[in-house]
């Protein structure tokens, strides 16, 4: 069973937010609220795929999207 947040069924409605700063690091909002700031991209996997179930291809996606418009929102 997944336990991850994008699986389970009551966390409908959360928005997750992916910001490509400046200096290239992140800033990484959690219904409009910042959960994690200046995080390196090395680090963007384990928030992404281990907290929230995006991984691989999914993962990729996310990346590319906010290296081409420095942002991305994801509602859950």
């Amino acid at each position: 069973m997944s336990r991850t947040r994008k699986d389970c069924k009551g966390m409908k409605d959360t928005v997750l937010e992916v910001v490509r700063r400046d200096d290239g690091k992140f800033d990484l909002f959690l219904n409009r609220k910042l959960d994690q700031s200046e995080r390196p991209e090395s680090s963007l996997p384990e928030w992404l795929c281990v907290r929230f179930g995006f991984c691989g291809e999914e993962y990729h996606s996310i990346l590319k999207e906010v290296n081409l418009n420095g942002r991305v929102t994801i509602i859950l």
